[in-house]
């Protein structure tokens, strides 16, 4: 795949899915969230669901964070997570992506996530 058609892709990403309701339930009471994701994700005015074919839950702002190569990186955001500790959230992680969790998968990157307006 060509760097155009990789860019393309990001760009046109239409949903944010948040399907550990650990991570949900924190945006949704604290009006954002610290996520981690395996790949790059749309910046800017997106909206929520909680899965797949699921209708959305909220409007929300993404903005990129950092680079994540190592489980520490995601220390300082961890109290913004949801998780309550660094542990949960990897396990959180792994749950959803079994090749990530700073296992095989070495890079990750760090997303927040606001809520612009509830649906």
């Amino acid at each position: 795949m060509n760097q155009k058609s990789i860019k393309t892709r990001i760009e046109t990403k239409m949903v944010t899915m948040f399907k550990n309701q650990t991570a949900l339930n924190f945006l949704l009471k604290h009006g954002h969230v610290y996520t981690c994701r395996i790949h790059r994700h749309k910046l800017g005015k997106d909206w929520v669901n909680d899965g797949r074919t699921r209708p959305k839950i909220a409007d929300v702002d993404i903005t990129f964070v950092k680079d994540v190569t190592q489980l520490e990186d995601l220390k300082p955001y961890v109290s913004k997570s949801g998780f309550r500790d660094l542990i949960e959230w990897n396990n959180a992680i792994g749950e959803l992506n079994p090749r990530f969790a700073f296992g095989e998968v070495k890079n990750g990157y760090l997303y927040r996530v606001s809520i612009r307006e509830v649906k």
